[in-house]
């Protein structure tokens, strides 16, 4: 079991009872080993055992019988018929939609979704992974936290894998094909967002992007390549990475954003533009230039990414790059249904061209 080393106990307890149905070492009817000899035989406290064993009757699949001991009632289909989905956000900015487009999948399937909010943490993260793998789900679709980090959990995704449970990540992918990918050409929307500054007349154009996310630094390079192909030089002094998350430490993220956009506008020759990581920050840098007297788009123009219902709301009107929201929870729903319903977990990469949706946020310059 040692690919399992960052399991709990009672869950490679439970895990190994449960190789023992599935190899068909206990039939239905049958006792399985007492607690003393699996205590002994896994170097663990009795306790363990009995949490192991109150998950498993809590199931369904072991019965016991007082002063004789606990049987293998028999079961046809071991599934839970539940799915795990993992966000780093449950805050109505796109998630909703993406819930939405998987649970209305699933439920027709019917299968039943668990719901996880990472906050963008790590750490959360793996302690919601290993609580769900607690329930017996049957697969997990997750929106990676930090997943651009070294030390994000990937390699519990991999020995998730490992146990046959299919791994559909959303919004981020990882440089090899062990898993399913739904994801947006992020490189592409960065390129298209700052394209569109640039043939509306823009030469000083900064970027404020997530550099702990994957998408982010997919934004950064698309924003990169648009003003290489378009012979302009790229000014350090425009580029911002930001690392206080918007969904961990919101306060934090707040003040960081601030002082990012004092930054930029300290410049001797401050931007006339700025391309945002998201609609959230797109937002606050708007909030907070509007505080510092500076209107958009007429002192600074302003481009969002994820087309969310925060640039629609109050009169904003931000320009943004489009993210397909339910569809994308349609993809990953499908992937999922289709790993489970076969025998080998194959993997599939779903990519999403985005576009630009126009609003009064850029000034045309020429």
């Amino acid at each position: 079991m040692d690919q399992d080393s960052y399991l709990p106990k009672y869950l490679k307890i439970k895990k190994y009872i449960k190789q023992l149905i599935e190899e068909e070492k206990i039939k239905p009817g049958e006792k399985i080993p007492s607690e003393y000899e699996l205590a002994n035989k896994h170097e663990v406290s009795r306790h363990t055992i009995r949490k192991a064993l109150d998950l498993l009757l809590q199931e369904g699949l072991l019965y016991k019988e007082q002063g004789v001991g606990t049987f293998y009632g028999g079961r046809a289909d071991n599934s839970s018929k539940m799915v795990g989905f993992v966000s780093i956000s449950v805050h109505d900015y796109i998630f909703s939609d993406i819930l939405t487009g998987i649970d209305d999948a699933l439920h027709e399937a019917g299968y039943q979704l668990l719901l996880g909010n990472s906050k963008d943490n790590i750490d959360r993260e793996a302690d919601i992974i290993n609580n769900m793998l607690e329930r017996d789900i049957d697969g997990l679709i997750i929106e990676p936290a930090k997943s651009s980090y070294e030390e994000n959990n990937i390699d519990i995704f991999y020995k998730i894998r490992e146990q046959n449970i299919p791994v559909v990540i959303i919004d981020s992918a990882f440089s090899d094909d062990s898993f399913s990918y739904v994801v947006v050409d992020d490189l592409r929307g960065g390129k298209t967002a700052t394209s569109y500054l640039i043939a509306s007349g823009h030469s000083r154009i900064a970027i404020i992007y997530k550099d702990s996310h994957l998408p982010g630094r997919q934004r950064f390079l698309g924003y990169k390549k648009a003003l290489d192909d378009a012979g302009m030089p790229l000014l350090t002094e425009f580029i911002k990475s930001y690392h206080f998350s918007e969904l961990e430490t919101p306060d934090k993220f707040s003040d960081e954003i601030k002082k990012i956009v004092d930054s930029l506008l300290s410049v001797e020759l401050s931007p006339t533009a700025i391309f945002c990581f998201n609609d959230q920050v797109a937002v606050e840098v708007k909030e907070y230039l509007n505080l510092k007297g500076k209107s958009i788009p007429e002192d600074i123009s302003l481009i969002g990414y994820d087309d969310s219902k925060l640039v629609k709301l109050n009169n904003i009107g931000i320009t943004s790059i489009s993210h397909p929201k339910k569809l994308a929870g349609e993809k990953a729903s499908e992937l999922m249904l289709k790993n489970l319903q076969e025998d080998d977990i194959s993997t599939e990469r779903i990519v999403f061209e985005p576009e630009l949706v126009k609003r009064d946020s850029v000034k045309n310059l020429n």
